[in-house]
């Protein structure tokens, strides 16, 4: 019964949404994620503890970009409500390309390659824009626990052909048959991995590391590709590319971590640049290394 009235509240929600003024509802969800800043207060702390501790900066300053935080996550969620509106114009006209070069030179090789970001931004909007570009692309995400949702949440994220897998056993087991075929996998390595895990430096602090994006490179023979999303204003996006990274066959398990090293210091960087646009609260560092 609860899961089925989210379901009806998410599809009120979402009709609202595409009916009211991208202006208009720009406003009303930054609006509520600014309410959301003030009722949880535990997430709130969390994100403003780890603000100070990873940019060394001051509680004041770690308050005003922890609002900024949660204005983000409201504004993540009118997006997405609104995606399978856009067309393929809109992709092309909303957002602005730096390095596109750097993914061509990738996929041409035939070899699949691996879209590496983190939850920064908007991946969502990502990943359907090398859809809708008519890129055979495919993610692993994780089902949301609320069935009904999460096959609504699907419909969104395959509306314009993605195929989307479960991470689990099988799921990996299909992405790595997608990068086989010279496809692209969208993959997001900024999730506390625990046991599971590689610790890298993050931010000047070991941080468990999911180690699927470097595996399933070394496996598949296919380029990484760090790339993000970032918002820049009403219904204006900064796509940014950078290069290839490769990942030899024969790696041992330093080279491994190495790689992995490289692509989380790629996504600090653009966190760095872009702080109020990624997830503070998140239990991040949640996973201590044993000493």
């Amino acid at each position: 019964m609860k899961d089925k009235l989210l379901y009806l509240i998410f599809i009120v929600i979402k009709k609202i949404a595409n009916l009211l003024p991208p202006k208009i509802c720009y406003d009303i969800f930054k609006g509520i994620g600014s309410l959301a800043n003030h009722l949880v207060g535990k997430k709130k702390k969390r994100a403003v503890n780890n603000l100070t501790r990873s940019l060394a900066i001051s509680e004041e300053e770690a308050e005003e970009i922890a609002t900024g935080v949660f204005q983000d996550a409201g504004l993540k969620l009118s997006e997405i409500l609104c995606l399978e509106a856009w067309r393929k114009e809109d992709f092309e006209n909303r957002i602005t390309v730096e390095g596109f070069h750097h993914f061509e030179k990738a996929y041409q090789q035939e070899d699949g390659v691996i879209l590496f970001t983190g939850h920064l931004g908007n991946w969502e909007i990502l990943g359907m824009y090398f859809a809708a570009l008519g890129y055979p692309l495919n993610a692993l995400a994780k089902n949301q626990k609320n069935n009904i949702f999460n096959r609504e949440l699907l419909k969104i994220r395959t509306s314009r052909g993605a195929n989307v897998f479960d991470i689990g056993t099988k799921g990996v087991a299909r992405a790595y048959k997608s990068l086989l075929k010279g496809e692209l996998l969208l993959i997001l390595g900024d999730q506390d991995a625990r046991e599971a895990g590689v610790f890298v430096d993050f931010f000047g602090q070991p941080a468990s590391t999911p180690k699927g994006p470097v595996v399933l490179a070394k496996k598949a023979g296919s380029a990484i590709l760090p790339v993000y999303l970032v918002r820049e204003g009403l219904n204006q996006y900064r796509m940014v590319i950078e290069e290839p990274i490769y990942v030899s066959q024969d790696a041992n398990e330093q080279e491994l971590k190495d790689k992995l090293q490289q692509v989380t210091t790629s996504l600090e960087g653009m966190i760095r640049e872009y702080p109020k646009q990624w997830g503070w609260f998140y239990k991040r560092w949640r996973t201590k290394q044993n000493s």
